[in-house]
């Protein structure tokens, strides 16, 4: 089941009686967690029905909680964050192995398909739970498995369009391209780390119609992934007072000259990559489909890499490899980082 899928079901008030949600995405997760609260127990009876537990409790005191009727209100709400649970055993290689030998273990599981109504169950774990146990299985004939995957850099849109819905707030649509193109070529995309700069972004322009992408620059230029996108852009157009400008605030607040080398790395690859991809006939398309990138980031990155010829693009990669190394031992500083920009916009 996919994300939609169950806040539409929770907003339904069709709350199964038991979930598991797991995955890298700790955003989705806690969203449908508070959900789940919200739909299951009324503020005025939280003290008591919603019992929230940090950690796996002892199995025999799951099943006395799971079977206590709520005190003063209809329904009980039982979290338990970070369960291993359901995680693969070290040396079984069947659930049976794992799960037999617990008698425990066995009455919760038998207790999924037969939960009393007046409580709900919500397992929740980053870790990739293991799809063989007699546990897992319970609970996806009985409830509902939740994956709160990554998201993908082609799904960004989608999911900046809804937040701005919720959040009643409007941005300008080449501030949300910048937005979406900046966050897309980071290695992997964060929804709390996009989350928490667009309300950075709503508190620094709250008297505000419409956010522009001035606004975007001047917000978020402290965040390195967005500077060295920017930086980026302003190399592709030979601007290398800008470029320069973009290293030394992002060295000013304290970023470490490694980390900006390896962002730095990452663009040039991707300049390179992409302009390999057009000499062998790909188009922007194709380009967008290669990096799992939105088709306008695609048509971007071939239209950057327009801007340096192959050799530029090579000689930067030896370049950085050999600042790398540099960095790393000391025999060098921060004006390595600026000798290559410096090279790239000649």
């Amino acid at each position: 089941m996919d994300y939609k899928a169950i806040r539409t079901l929770i907003k339904q008030n069709k709350i199964a009686p038991v979930y598991l949600l797991h995955g890298e995405e700790t955003y989705h997760l806690r969203q449908v967690e508070q959900a789940l609260i919200a739909s299951v127990v009324p503020p005025a009876d939280r003290d008591m029905n919603l019992i929230i537990f940090e950690a796996d409790p002892a199995k025999e005191e799951l099943i006395n909680t799971i079977e206590t009727i709520p005190f003063l209100g209809e329904k009980n709400l039982i979290i338990i964050r970070s369960t291993t649970l359901f995680s693969a055993g070290r040396k079984s290689s069947s659930d049976e192995g794992q799960d037999k030998t617990d008698p425990a273990l066995n009455r919760l599981i038998a207790l999924f398909s037969n939960m009393p109504a007046y409580s709900h169950l919500v397992f929740l774990t980053p870790d990739k739970p293991d799809k063989r146990r007699k546990i897992y299985k319970a609970v996806e004939k009985n409830g509902v498995v939740f994956e709160a995957a990554p998201l993908k850099g082609k799904e960004l849109r989608a999911w900046l369009t809804d937040r701005l819905s919720e959040l009643k707030i409007k941005m300008a649509s080449d501030a949300e391209e910048h937005l979406i193109a900046a966050v897309s070529m980071m290695p992997q995309v964060s929804l709390d780390f996009l989350n928490n700069e667009l309300e950075k972004v709503i508190l620094y322009t709250a008297d505000k119609r419409l956010i522009t992408r001035q606004d975007l620059l001047q917000i978020l230029s402290s965040v390195p992934e967005v500077s060295i996108f920017a930086m980026v852009e302003a190399l592709s157009q030979r601007h290398t007072s800008q470029a320069l400008a973009l290293l030394r605030e992002q060295l000013a607040a304290g970023e470490h000259p490694v980390r900006l080398l390896a962002l730095l790395a990452r663009q040039v690859r991707q300049l390179w990559q992409a302009k390999e991809l057009t000499h062998q006939g790909y188009g922007s398309r194709e380009v967008a489909e290669y990096f799992k990138v939105p088709g306008f980031i695609g048509e971007k990155l071939v239209k950057q890499s327009r801007g340096f010829a192959d050799s530029k693009l090579r000689a930067a990669m030896l370049s950085l490899a050999a600042a790398d190394q540099d960095l790393k031992s000391s025999r060098t500083g921060p004006v390595a980082l600026e000798k290559i920009i410096i090279e790239l916009c000649g």
